[in-house]
């Protein structure tokens, strides 16, 4: 079971389905924010996203997860924010199913893409900044 930091709240980095109909692989890029929100990302196969043709891809390769079989990039397009309660609640149930969290450096990676990608909204972004800065790490990119 990956690591939570109360037993119950997912983490920046652990990896999840069961939040779509398509089944698509979710990370969560931020720590809960005052009102128990958390931003998400889901991972499409490399190549078949329309961001791959617009230079805002960030792959994850295969091996560089446990999932990943094939070469995957992550679909800033649709980075959101969702309840914690609602993930947490979807866990207890086992609607949602967890997978091993993404290393340190893959989430890093992610997250900045997150911050320089044009598609992900200032608010996701700036939640992603925090979560960086509390971790230690070094926030990069647009205001």
């Amino acid at each position: 079971k990956p690591p939570s930091d109360d037993g119950n709240r997912l983490i920046p980095g652990e990896t999840f389905f069961g939040f779509d109909i398509q089944n698509h692989l979710w990370v969560v890029l931020t720590s809960h924010d005052g009102k128990g929100e958390v931003a998400v990302v889901n991972l499409r196969t490399h190549g078949r996203s329309p961001t791959c043709n617009l230079g805002d891809c960030v792959v994850i390769r295969e091996g560089e997860h446990e999932f990943m079989t094939r070469d995957s990039c992550v679909y800033y397009r649709k980075a959101t924010t969702t309840s914690g309660d609602r993930l947490n609640a979807t866990k207890q149930r086992g609607t949602l199913q967890q997978l091993a969290p993404l290393a340190a450096e893959v989430l890093n990676r992610v997250q900045l893409g997150a911050i320089a990608s044009d598609m992900v909204a200032r608010e996701i972004q700036s939640a992603i900044r925090r979560t960086m800065t509390e971790a230690g790490d070094q926030p990069q990119g647009p205001g």
